[in-house]
């Protein structure tokens, strides 16, 4: 394991013991590390993500149980630094493959921070080309509530691809283990593993951005926005999550434009940059950010339209901050859930 080869790079010592021959051992692993005259034991479970802030409650069950067998520890991928805090309040060790840990027991604090930011993967596990993201956001989107999967063709119609050009996507994504193609010749979507392998290797919207700055708040922005360019432009975070799942409140809201957004009409200043707006407004390239069928929530007696929920995800986790990752793991529950 990678996380094993940095704490042993950091000057630790780290002895493996096979978590199997421990009878009932709901462990991955166990690790004996040692370092400054001081050794601890830990129970190991492998994750292939960190948890989401709303998800680690859910743990403690998994955490109860590891800690028979020594200081739970979570390894994953990556930990971002908002998501270890949560972790370590939450009574979890943990390490990730990038010499990211934090490592605690009695008398014991093994830390360290190396890599800030999530690198790119760098070989990507999703279909490139015309079509696909919309594909993938559809499939994302899907609801399986009685079983029946969803066919290449109504998934082309929704996509608004070819129907060869969605089969080829589903024939990629199962090759992939991202989907699944039952006897009846439906697919069915890991939409969970598609949703965090999107986040993970998407590269963003591209096209031209700009960023204002308005002395009415985002959602009264947003309102406008919606009033005065209807069908033109979508909203998303903060204000969209915001109406679907609230958590925060918003203090930023991202704008995209189907054409060219009048900033004058919606009485926007231009900022400087990033830093110091609160109005940023795109023209994207990747037009799978405008979601079919449109996808729409009421305030103050305006009918809203939203950008893709999986657009909302990575938008909350690009503006960052803490709250905004807690927003983003509610608004992904909302979205996987069936309704």
């Amino acid at each position: 394991m990678d996380a094993v080869r940095w704490l042993q790079d950091s000057g630790l010592a780290v002895e493996q013991q096979d978590a199997a021959r421990v009878p009932d051992a709901r462990a991955d692993l166990i690790l004996v590390v040692a370092g400054g005259g001081r050794r601890a034991r830990f129970a190991v479970q492998l994750k292939q993500r960190a948890p989401y802030p709303n998800e680690m409650a859910g743990l403690n069950r998994t955490r109860d149980e590891l800690s028979q067998l020594g200081e739970p520890l979570l390894v994953v991928p990556f930990v971002p630094d908002s998501v270890g805090i949560g972790l370590t309040a939450h009574g979890w060790s943990w390490a990730d493959a990038h010499g990211n840990f934090d490592l605690r027991a009695p008398g014991v604090v093994f830390r360290q921070r190396r890599v800030m930011t999530a690198p790119r993967p760098a070989r990507k596990t999703l279909p490139q080309g015309s079509g696909s993201l919309a594909v993938i956001r559809a499939l994302i989107r899907f609801i399986d509530g009685e079983g029946e999967g969803v066919g290449a063709t109504a998934l082309a119609v929704e996509a608004g691809v070819s129907q060869p050009r969605a089969s080829q996507v589903l024939r990629h994504l199962q090759s992939r283990e991202l989907a699944g193609k039952a006897a009846d010749g439906r697919w069915r979507p890991r939409r969970d593993e598609l949703l965090d392998r999107f986040l993970a290797e998407y590269s963003g919207p591209g096209g031209s951005e700009q960023s204002f700055y308005s002395l009415d708040s985002p959602a009264d922005v947003a309102v406008r926005a919606a009033r005065e360019m209807t069908g033109q432009v979508v909203v998303s975070a903060d204000v969209g999550p915001d109406l679907i799942r609230p958590w925060r409140r918003p203090t930023e809201v991202i704008l995209y434009g189907r054409e060219l957004v009048d900033a004058s009409r919606l009485g926007l200043v231009r900022a400087q940059g990033r830093h110091d707006a609160n109005v940023i407004v795109r023209m994207p390239a990747d037009r799978s950010v405008f979601p079919v069928p449109a996808l729409t929530a009421e305030m103050r007696g305006v009918e809203v339209e939203l950008a893709d929920p999986s657009q909302m995800i990575w938008d909350l986790h690009d503006l960052g901050g803490a709250d905004r990752a807690e927003a983003a793991g509610e608004l992904r529950t909302w979205l996987l859930t069936p309704r």
